[in-house]
């Protein structure tokens, strides 16, 4: 009886513990790492009456919403900016990751919903190629709630880049909410 209560406490622990995001960026080993996040960190910034921007920043070191982002050699940290124009609202929904320049007939999202991300690994900071999108599954903007989600972010690479890969669930808890009005 004693091993099963053991055995089920530590499944409410694991429960508890931020999911694992898997982040491949290239083909050899120091490529690769699973982010455990020990920070998951969300901030909704409107920037104009008709724009605002959702950050989301998971990273393997602890800190808190005021903290500044601090890196050392052995740190992952994860970026990804939901950019919402022409007035779109934070909803749940898919978003598609895009190139992060202006609309054209190359990057026909760049006015729509999409996100942007990027990955510091080893010291070195790697904006991900367009691919993949970022889900959110349930949005509780308030200043305790929370963003739920999952990372499909994928670019199958080509001659000149190589393949990326990010997936995995996550939850974030608001820091900041930075409204106009």
């Amino acid at each position: 009886m004693l091993a099963l209560l053991s055995g089920l406490s530590l499944l409410g622990c694991r429960d508890e513990a931020a999911p694992p995001i898997r982040i491949v960026l290239g083909p050899a080993a120091q490529d690769e790492v699973t982010l455990v996040p020990k920070a998951a960190l969300a901030e909704l910034i409107e920037i104009s009456p008709t724009e605002s921007e959702l950050q989301l920043t998971f990273s393997s070191v602890e800190r808190g919403c005021d903290a500044p982002v601090t890196s050392s050699p052995d740190s992952v940290t994860l970026a990804v900016r939901l950019h919402l124009p022409g007035g779109a609202k934070l909803d749940p929904g898919r978003y598609p990751v895009a190139e992060p320049n202006p609309p054209s007939e190359a990057n026909p999202v760049a006015d729509k919903p999409h996100a942007l991300a990027s990955v510091r690994l080893h010291g070195r900071r790697t904006e991900l190629r367009p691919g993949g999108d970022l889900e959110l599954h349930q949005v509780d903007a308030t200043p305790q709630g929370t963003v739920d989600g999952l990372l499909k972010l994928d670019y199958a690479g080509d001659a000149e880049h190589a393949a990326t890969r990010v997936s995995g669930r996550f939850s974030a808890h608001f820091c900041r909410i930075n409204r106009l009005r």
